[in-house]
């Protein structure tokens, strides 16, 4: 139809604007799936050294069988390779700036390994192998292979896109969002709506608060397996591919809505971020990736430097995060102190410009730090107030093989002859052992406690945590097991000196320190101390049957506090100074530092610099100390700032997490008189967080 309108010389022929229009709305149509294949092809593409890309593929492609097989894969329980070594073929292709750019051997090869992992369809006894790895892999190959001027065979992609259909499983955090992933390669490569629809709602699906499931919780914690702290072993996948996802999707009308935008920013920043010093991340939040070759280098750079394109409001930080991440800044650039009890998990984190010190444990709300698929063999007291001290950042990388594992930095254990003692007996899903685990805090200081008692050991432990030290106290230590029961200060790379006190007098006092690597620990009140530098073996199998079998040798400093056989009401105190040396260690103001108690019904220590007071109390009772006295009728976690002060603010948290409020007698020596303060705790979800209040007189 041709309709003529006649006017100011106006001509206008609807058949062709309906042609136009109809170009328009296909246009339209395809440009989501052109607009976000790209950047995941570009995204792929991030970091790739051609060189060393180069060197993998001329290793890999003359072992290539005519069948398109190689020998040394075992297809039956294949793993990474052979879709990895694919891959790789598929990037240096189609990238110019590399030497195999459009080589006609590798693109036979291609083809040929891909017809080959098609026809034989490997399976693995793990899962996740067949339902998240092999798609992202087969998906990601194929996007790459979309840019290349000589096209895969059309009949081998379709059969290959169909290959990566698999029935997506809901709730499931964050391995939801990484069968998602693979649902949005797909949705891109077939341009379906419907498949694309999916993909963007399961991709965000895990950003939100899942209170007690597996997920993000209330606290900024991470659950998965239960409720298991994970955050950042599957945390990280979470975190990667929800900035993924945001990062390939913003603009669109897919892009991430701001009230989970909000939720996915708070846990990167106030959480995740956090666990990383440097560019290594606390090994308390790696799991049972710890086990892995390289699992504390945490490749952050590029995952950060994508926010920031989504998410302009935090720029600043985002920009100070990548640089620190990546190297090109010092570890403490950007930082800022923080002191953050996540009451969900067992996990806290005290972060400072010169240290980050963080502590794990378990309760019976929790589970303890799973070993699974034979990873995580030796990991049993990595829940037992595991302490991760950092200053580089690079303290404890790699150095998981040699590690003496009934001797995890923290923890108070029993000394087995070797490390079978050590030994995960189960598999999945282990519960903590005791209710009362936990902390209080105000953001910025607090304390933590854990009681102990597991395998045999029982002990009341606790940390106070201020800006300069640590304070870490030990009590009640009971065990009628053969073995010697120690505590652990450190077990790091063995990296300078190591410098003692050797019993030099003090004020009249016999003075114990040791200082390594730029951190000083004091003991003041001595104890059996033991240190050892010497070399240590072992392998990654030792700790993950996936991993090598190369013995390996390493120096390590390994210093631990040794209470001997069948200990009865056994105790330890030390202090953690972290960035010090000798001459600051001897010039240290220790009378800043007041143990004012330590033992199995309270332990309570006052800074006199900073003006403040932190205890624990394992039951209900009363401190008395310097014309102060502090009641209470449950046990909690007390923290007092400005104890001296007008105005003092009481902070409480009850780790039992069982109730509703603890009535408090507190005289401060500023006060005319006693205070009966009937503190009512948080409930529900947030049970075990602090409760604030303000004191007047």
């Amino acid at each position: 139809m041709m309709v003529r309108i006649k006017g100011k010389g106006l001509k206008i022929n609807l058949s062709v604007i309906f042609v136009c229009l109809s170009c328009f709305f296909v246009s339209a149509q395809q440009k989501p799936y052109t607009i976000i294949m790209e950047r995941i092809n570009l995204d792929l593409q991030v970091g790739i050294n051609d060189g060393v890309l180069t060197k993998r593929i001329n290793k890999n492609l003359p072992a290539l069988l005519p069948d398109g097989s190689w020998t040394d894969i075992n297809y039956a329980d294949a793993q990474y390779d052979p879709l990895n070594r694919i891959k790789d073929m598929a990037t240096a292709y189609i990238r110019q700036s590399n030497k195999l750019y459009q080589n006609k051997e590798m693109y036979g090869a291609i083809v040929k390994a891909l017809q080959n992992w098609l026809d034989k369809n490997p399976k693995n006894k793990n899962w996740w192998y067949n339902d998240i790895f092999y798609p992202q892999a087969i998906g990601q190959t194929l996007i790459l292979m979309r840019n290349a001027k000589t096209q895969l065979p059309v009949e081998l992609e379709n059969a290959l896109i169909n290959r990566m259909i698999r029935k997506l499983k809901t709730g499931d955090g964050a391995n939801t969002s990484d069968e998602a992933l693979h649902y949005l390669y797909r949705a891109c490569l077939t341009q379906n709506k419907a498949t694309l629809d999916s993909a963007a709602k399961y991709l965000f699906e895990p950003i939100t608060i899942a209170d007690g499931k597996e997920g993000v919780q209330v606290d900024g914690s991470y659950y998965q397996h239960g409720k298991q702290q994970a955050i950042a072993s599957y945390g990280r996948v979470f975190a990667g591919n929800s900035v993924n996802a945001a990062f390939y999707l913003r603009g669109t009308e897919y892009a991430l809505p701001k009230d989970q935008l909000a939720i996915l920013v708070n846990y990167l920043k106030n959480t995740f971020l956090k666990t990383v010093r440097g560019s290594f991340y606390d090994f308390n939040v790696r799991g049972r990736g710890i086990s892995r070759k390289d699992s504390l280098s945490s490749g952050m750079g590029g995952m950060v430097g994508k926010i920031k394109l989504f998410d302009p409001e935090n720029a600043d930080y985002w920009d100070a995060a990548q640089l620190r991440t990546s190297g090109k800044k010092p570890v403490d650039y950007g930082i800022t102190a923080s002191h953050s009890q996540y009451w969900k998990s067992g996990y806290t984190l005290h972060l400072r410009k010169a240290y980050t010190f963080s502590v794990q444990t378990a309760s019976s709300r929790t589970l303890r730090t799973e070993r699974g698929n034979n990873e995580n063999i030796l990991g049993k007291f990595l829940p037992d107030g595991a302490t991760n001290i950092q200053r580089s950042g690079s303290e404890y990388a790699n150095l998981m093989p040699v590690w003496e594992w009934d001797k995890i930095p923290g923890t108070t254990s029993r000394d087995y002859a070797d490390d079978s003692g050590a030994t995960v007996l189960k598999e999945w899903g282990i519960p903590g052992s005791t209710k009362f685990v936990g902390g209080v805090s105000d953001g910025f200081y607090g304390v933590s406690c854990y009681d102990l008692n597991y395998d045999s050991v029982q002990a009341k432990k606790a940390w106070f945590f201020f800006d300069q030290e640590v304070v870490c106290l030990g009590a009640g230590i009971n065990s009628n097991a053969i073995q010697n029961i120690t505590t652990t200060i450190n077990q790091v790379w063995l990296r300078s000196n190591v410098s003692t006190s050797n019993g030099i007098q003090k004020n009249g006092k016999s003075e114990v320190w040791a200082l390594h690597d730029s951190i000083g620990y004091i003991f003041p009140h001595g104890g059996n101390l033991e240190i050892s530098t010497k070399a240590q073996s072992g392998s990654w199998y030792r700790v993950n049957h996936f991993q090598s079998k190369t013995e390996l040798k390493h120096n390590v400093f390994k210093m631990w506090l040794n209470h001997g056989q069948n200990p009865q009401n056994g105790s330890y105190q030390y202090i953690v100074v972290p960035g010090i040396d000798v001459a600051g260690l001897k010039k240290y103001n220790r009378s800043m530092i007041e143990i004012l108690k330590n033992t199995d019904e309270i332990q309570a220590v006052k800074h006199t610099g900073l003006n403040m007071l932190q205890a624990v109390f394992y039951k209900p009772g009363t401190l008395n100390a310097d014309g102060l006295s502090l009641r209470v009728d449950q046990a909690c976690t007390v923290y007092i700032k400005n104890i001296n002060g007008k105005n003092p603010t009481l902070y409480i948290a009850d780790p039992a997490q069982q109730n509703a409020s603890i009535n408090v007698l507190l005289k401060l020596p500023a006060m005319l008189k006693p205070q009966n303060i009937n503190c009512n705790l948080p409930a529900g979800a947030l049970s075990g967080a602090t409760a604030t209040f303000k004191i007047k007189e």
